[in-house]
Formats: C-alpha cells, sequence, structure tokens
C-alpha cells in the first residue's frame, strides 16, 4: 500500500513538472521574455519600445529603428537645411576619413543609418574620403548633388550638422555623439523632431 502511493505522489509531481514546463513554454512564445516589463516612452504622439538594444516606433508605416529616444537628442544642433536636404532622396552618401581616430563610432553610425533606411527604399552608400585600404569607394563633397546629398561624419571641435551646398558635415569631438548625430538626423527625416 506504501509503495503505490509512494508511485501516485512520483507521477503526481512529474505531471505537475511537465505542466509547469508546457505552460512556461506558451508564457514566453505568446508574451515573450519580457512581457508586460518592457520599456516604453512617448514622444509627440509617437510611442517608442526598447527591443533590447533598440528603440523602434511606427514611421511612415515602417518600423525605424534609433540607437537614442527623441529627448536624448533633440537638442544636438542640427541645420533644418541639413534635414531637408535629406527628406525624400532614393540615395544618400556617407563618407568619413579612413585614418581617423572615431572611424569604428562612425563606420557604426553609417551601418545603421543605412539599415534604418532600408525599409523606405533608401540606399545609402558608406564610403570615405580618400583612397582606403578597404577598397571602398572615394566619396567627399565635391561630388555631393541635391540628388545624392553625402553626409561627411568627421571629427571636430563640437556636436553639429550644417551644410556646405548639397554635402551635411556631421561633426563631433567624441565617439558617442556620432551615433546621436545619426539619430538626430533621422529623427529629423522621419519628421519626429
Amino acid at each position: 500500500m506504501a509503495k503505490n502511493s509512494s508511485e501516485k505522489t512520483k507521477k503526481f509531481m512529474v505531471y505537475f513538472m511537465a505542466i509547469i514546463m508546457v505552460s512556461s513554454v506558451f508564457g514566453v512564445v505568446f508574451f515573450g521574455f519580457s512581457g508586460a516589463g518592457s520599456q516604453t516612452s512617448k514622444y509627440k504622439g509617437y510611442k517608442f519600445i526598447f527591443r533590447g538594444d533598440a528603440w523602434s516606433t511606427k514611421a511612415f508605416s515602417q518600423t525605424a529603428l534609433f540607437s537614442y529616444l527623441p529627448q536624448d537628442v533633440e537638442n544636438v544642433n542640427v541645420s533644418p537645411d541639413s534635414i531637408g536636404l535629406l527628406k525624400q532622396k532614393l540615395q544618400i552618401d556617407t563618407t568619413a576619413d579612413s585614418n581617423g581616430t572615431f572611424i569604428q563610432e562612425i563606420s557604426l553610425a553609417q551601418f545603421q543609418m543605412g539599415a534604418s533606411m532600408q525599409p523606405y527604399n533608401v540606399y545609402i552608400r558608406n564610403g570615405f574620403t580618400s583612397k582606403n585600404d578597404f577598397n571602398a569607394p572615394v566619396i567627399n563633397c565635391s561630388i555631393a548633388t541635391p540628388f545624392v546629398p553625402v553626409i561627411y561624419f568627421k571629427e571636430g571641435k563640437d556636436t553639429r550638422a550644417y551644410t556646405e551646398g548639397s554635402c551635411i558635415i556631421a561633426e563631433s569631438g567624441n565617439a558617442v555623439d556620432f551615433i546621436r548625430l545619426k539619430d538626430r538626423l533621422l529623427y529629423g527625416m522621419f519628421d519626429i523632431i
């Protein structure tokens, strides 16, 4: 009799554990890992959701990704001409000095800009200002046109973006601000800021 009771207890424990495991799987499938604890933020009618490594929102019926929230970059000094030059383009060229101190951060900003604009069918062509070891195209402000503007990420004293002809100079004196500049330009292009 004790043996039978012990087996019933073992079976009950096995079934109980199986139910816990199956319900956990359903919970993850239907509610995700973060569930109700996911971070959200609102800005001028846009709802931003943190997706683990980026903020996302709907802009022009597509999901747009950013590293920073708009309120974190709205004070970055970007001329209105710079934003106007970038809007409604099929291609935007970006460039930087291949031997610059912040080349890794600038390359990340270029890559993220390309990934962000891809759903909008905007081609981002990345290059360098002079011949380089990477066989990347040589892109500089002299080839910028109103139809294909150039964003020149360069080292400077202040963090800002301004235009010279059809070229946007996006400069910063520290590495992190190149990603902030990229986000500020994107927010302007999407009319969020």
